[in-house]
Parts: structure tokens; C-alpha cells; sequence
């Protein structure tokens, strides 16, 4: 599976930011628990790099952003499209993707449009 440097930022980041929610709902004594779980996270995303079940690839990101705006001015107004959608479907067009897979249903409406198979994923699955 394609994974541009775009996808670890966004993982990196989820796993961050649910330590941030969590931290903040949770009592300081459970909050070891949050470190622990937020290594592991990242344990275990490194893994998939280094089994390269996730394909490290990269992608010329001023020309995933020219095709964005492109694909921008065809589905924005029809679909609600987003610019972090645009840029995911984007990329997954220059690397010539065979199947796209998302949790967010408007993401695959612009997959779909634009030819892609889609999967989509159940949120945390």
C-alpha cells in the first residue's frame, strides 16, 4: 500500500492528538496509561514501515497541488470536497493507485468520480 509522507503526518498526528484529548478527560493518575498507549501506537506504525506493509513513497507535492486545484474547480461546489481530500486523491491519482481507501465519505465520492476503486474503512478499523 502507498503511503506519501502526507499519510504519516496525518497518523503521527492522530495518535497525538488522541493522547491530547485523552489527557485532558482523564485524571493525572491514569495518565501513564495514555503515554504507554500512545508509544505502542507508534511501535506499531513503525512496524508496518519497516515490514513495508506501507510502501514509503513520495510524490512531487507543487504538482499533487496544481492537479488539487484541478480537481477543485470540476467537484468542490457539487461535492463539499476539502482541500486535504483534493490532496489525498490527488496523489493517489499520480501514483497510478489501484485502490483507494478512506473512512470519509465524501473523499471517496471524488475518488469514485475520478475513476478510482474505492474501499472504505470502518473509523478505527
Amino acid at each position: 500500500m502507498f503511503f506519501l509522507p502526507l499519510h504519516a503526518l496525518e497518523v503521527r498526528n492522530a495518535i497525538l492528538q488522541r493522547a491530547f484529548h485523552e489527557r485532558r478527560s482523564l485524571p493525572s493518575r491514569a495518565r501513564q496509561q495514555i503515554t504507554r498507549e500512545r508509544d505502542a501506537a507508534f511501535d506499531r506504525f513503525e512496524r508496518f514501515l519497516s515490514r513495508r506493509t506501507l510502501l514509503d513513497v513520495t510524490s512531487e507535492l507543487d504538482a499533487a497541488i496544481r492537479r488539487a486545484t484541478e480537481l477543485a474547480s470540476v467537484y468542490t461546489e457539487r461535492l463539499g470536497a476539502r482541500a486535504i481530500d483534493l490532496l489525498h486523491v490527488a496523489g493517489a491519482l499520480a501514483l497510478e493507485s489501484e485502490v483507494f481507501l478512506t473512512t470519509d465519505d465524501r473523499q471517496a465520492q471524488l475518488a469514485k468520480a475520478e475513476g478510482l476503486k474505492v474501499v472504505t474503512v470502518a473509523e478505527g478499523g
